[in-house]
């Protein structure tokens, strides 16, 4: 059983965006709700249940506890601050010439890599490697901000359910 997220944009009471995201990502949504494992998101400026100006309908909508959980929001202009300074989609380290093969020619994504080597490690069989995590979603919804020119003073409010 997999978790669905509910992402909408409000702006000046009204829901100008509706369920942009569609598609699971239980990483993703773990680091969204402030409980995930990447720490970039530990700086993500998330307030917890619904901006003020949020409309009655949409909040009576959501705020069954039964159904939803894990609602939060954010200023559009502070996801995109956050972005720029955290890149939480960028990632580094460092990998043997077997695994950067890997990566450069089937694509592979690494889970973790150490950021340093051991005593013991060749560093002729080591390379430090910069890559991005095609599975964090940040750099997604940052496009789509740009690309619907959304305002900066926009809310990005979501939740989910299973």
């Amino acid at each position: 059983m997999g978790i669905d997220i509910h992402m909408s944009i409000i702006d000046k009471g009204e829901i100008i965006a509706k369920e942009i995201f569609d598609g699971r990502n239980s990483e993703w949504f773990q680091n969204l709700q402030g409980e995930g494992w990447d720490d970039e998101y530990s700086y993500l400026p998330i307030g917890y249940g619904f901006p003020e100006d949020a409309p009655k309908d949409f909040v009576e909508k959501y705020d069954d506890r039964r159904s939803y959980y894990g609602h939060c929001y954010v200023k559009v202009a502070d996801f995109m601050k956050w972005f720029a300074d955290y890149r939480p989609d960028l990632h580094a380290g460092w990998v043997n010439t077997y695994d950067k093969w890997r990566m450069e020619n089937k694509h592979w994504i690494p889970d973790d890599l150490p950021h340093s080597l051991d005593k013991d490690d060749n560093p002729n069989d080591w390379h430090f490697v910069e890559y991005q995590n095609i599975y964090d979603c940040s750099k997604w919804l940052v496009e789509y901000l740009c690309d619907h020119k959304i305002p900066e003073d926009a809310w990005i409010v979501y939740c989910f359910d299973h």
